[in-house]
């Protein structure tokens, strides 16, 4: 069984993949959004390794919502693909499904 605080941000995290798949934006502004996940998951796999934990992830994400708007606004300049609720949230939830102990 994982912590309450794994639990939170499991939910939090798969409600912004919920959000991302239901994106209802041109294609070429999707792909813009697609690829600002696709660059906090990178720096996720700099930070964190290829091997961690749910408790080890929540507490990266606890102090990440700088260093992913730095890389929301390095990425694109458009604000729309700033949305830290959709992006961050979606990254961290793609990346969670290797952590060590996770189980769908």
């Amino acid at each position: 069984m994982s912590s309450p605080a794994v639990q939170v941000a499991m939910i939090e995290w798969e409600d912004g993949l919920r959000r991302l798949e239901s994106l209802e934006v041109p294609a070429r502004q999707e792909r813009v959004i697609r690829h600002v996940v696709d660059e906090i998951v990178a720096e996720l796999e700099r930070r964190m390794g290829q091997v961690y934990t749910l408790a080890e992830l929540v507490a990266v994400y606890d102090e990440s919502a700088t260093w992913c708007r730095d890389i929301a606004q390095l990425t694109t300049p458009h604000v729309w693909a700033h949305d830290l609720s959709i992006v961050q949230d979606a990254a961290f939830a793609r990346f969670a499904r290797n952590a060590s102990d996770y189980r769908p």
